[in-house]
């Protein structure tokens, strides 16, 4: 998959995740519905200050958006993670280390199974 539909498919994720329309997007961004469309479908990469208003809009860090993944053999699961690391993000460092001893427990049994 090409890098920018693969950010497309992250701002797409991202903007669903958030319960958001595109139109909701294109104003926290000052940009318009057309672009909104247009990154999200790949077609255009949007320029780094937009990037950067993304990611205020969306809460996450720039960096997110540029995750690799192998969509083609798993979408969901890239999507998964995407949301994973968004919700890390978000949690205090208290419950971050609470958070990996789980997913370690987590890896821990798929490994035994």
């Amino acid at each position: 998959m090409s890098a920018t539909k693969n950010f497309g498919t992250i701002l797409r994720e991202l903007r669903k995740l958030r319960e958001l329309t595109q139109e909701d997007l294109a104003l926290r961004t000052d940009r318009s519905v057309d672009a909104v469309s247009q990154w999200e479908r790949g077609v255009y990469w949007p320029n780094f200050e937009t990037l950067v208003r993304l990611g205020k809009a969306l809460d996450v860090p720039v960096r997110v958006f540029f995750q690799e993944g192998d969509l083609v053999q798993s979408e969901q699961r890239a999507m998964l993670e995407i949301q994973a690391g968004v919700i890390l993000s978000g949690l205090s460092d208290g419950d971050l280390a609470i958070a990996v001893e789980q997913l370690k427990a987590l890896a821990k049994r798929g490994q035994s199974a």
